[in-house]
């Protein structure tokens, strides 16, 4: 078996564009979980390197089964609808196969995502990419499958939102996974960007925290010291695998910390106690009624002020046509303003 980890980071300048703000000085984002179709638990269970070969087949089935590409074009369907100017995406993975190195792309939800936009005549781009896990192993197929995992910022074009400083890092402390192949460590991280407008400025931060109480604080409390030292005004968004509305669950320590530093979250600001669910539907996506019981993607906010925040594709009818929901998790899309001193 193979592991190598990527990270990079890309940015690019946004040109001036028809799209424009309609002048209350509103900026939209959102935060999405694109899902890349597994949980690894079938890996996770396996105790034999065949067991573990099988497991591989069965993961790379379960991916195919979720139709990513399909998913793609129900995500594009929720930020088109929406419009936001910011989007941050977690699990926006890559699938390959083929003999060692895999390079035969059999799904990639970033791709198809921006081409559904595209198609869709809506003007976005990567303006910060990362690559975490990059793993690749062989199958019953008689092919190896390779699995990248992705985050991404993604930025409307507007005439007046100017994009720029795009930068990353992967977290220090990370779930280190033993197999019958030898252990594989998941790495998580961070992206952000300034982001520009005539009606002030803002860094804009997403994230994707490990589901291990212990782990994810260690790495909140890296990512607190690093947005501590970004001046301007902060959005922080993303997936903390951290319950945010129940006080008993392992990982709620997490999202106070959040708030013990000042951060204020967005949802709570704008709605009442309860709700907001975006986790999670059952891996396979194909259940008739939504599962959602955990909040655990935020928006969280310092220097900004939330003016309306809702939940995408949580509702039946955003669905696909063959029934899937578009992802495990909810989005959340908040409209936001620079507080103003």
């Amino acid at each position: 078996m193979r592991i190598a980890l990527l990270l990079t980071v890309a940015a690019f300048a946004l040109d001036a564009c028809a799209r424009a703000d309609d002048g209350s000085g509103a900026v939209r984002v959102m935060t999405q979980n694109m899902d890349e179709g597994t949980g690894y638990q079938r890996l996770l269970g396996a105790s034999t390197p065949f067991e573990f070969v099988s497991a591989v087949t069965a993961t790379f089935q379960d991916i195919e089964s979720t139709r990513p590409a399909e998913r793609a074009k129900a995500l594009a369907d929720e930020i088109v609808a929406r419009q936001p100017d910011l989007v941050g995406l977690q699990e926006a993975s890559v699938v390959r196969t083929g003999a060692a190195p895999a390079a035969d792309v059999t799904s990639d939800l970033l791709h198809s995502l921006m081409d559904e936009l595209a198609a869709r005549g809506n003007h976005y781009r990567v303006v910060a990419v990362a690559d975490r896990l990059d793993a690749e192993a062989p199958s019953l197929l008689g092919i190896d499958v390779r699995l990248t995992t992705r985050d991404a910022i993604l930025a409307r074009d507007r005439g007046d939102l100017e994009i720029s400083n795009a930068r990353g890092g992967a977290y220090a402390v990370n779930l280190q996974v033993p197999t019958p192949v030898g252990p594989i460590t998941l790495p998580r991280g961070w992206l952000a960007v300034d982001v520009r407008t005539p009606h002030g400025a803002f860094t804009f931060v997403s994230t994707h925290l490990d589901t291990i109480a212990a782990i994810q604080s260690v790495q909140m409390t890296e990512l607190l010291q690093v947005v501590a030292a970004m001046p301007m005004p902060l959005v922080l968004s993303g997936d903390f695998n951290s319950v945010a509305d129940s006080p008993s669950d392992p990982t709620h320590g997490t999202y106070v910390q959040t708030l013990a530093a000042g951060l204020q979250d967005a949802w709570t600001s704008k709605q009442s106690p309860g709700g907001g669910f975006t986790c999670c539907q059952d891996p396979a996506l194909a259940n008739a009624q939504s599962a959602l019981d955990q909040r655990i993607d935020w928006i969280l906010l310092r220097g900004m002020r939330a003016e309306a925040i809702a939940l995408v594709g949580d509702d039946p009818k955003d669905r696909t046509a063959s029934g899937l929901w578009p992802s495990d998790h909810a989005g959340v899309v908040a409209s936001l303003r620079v507080d103003q001193p």
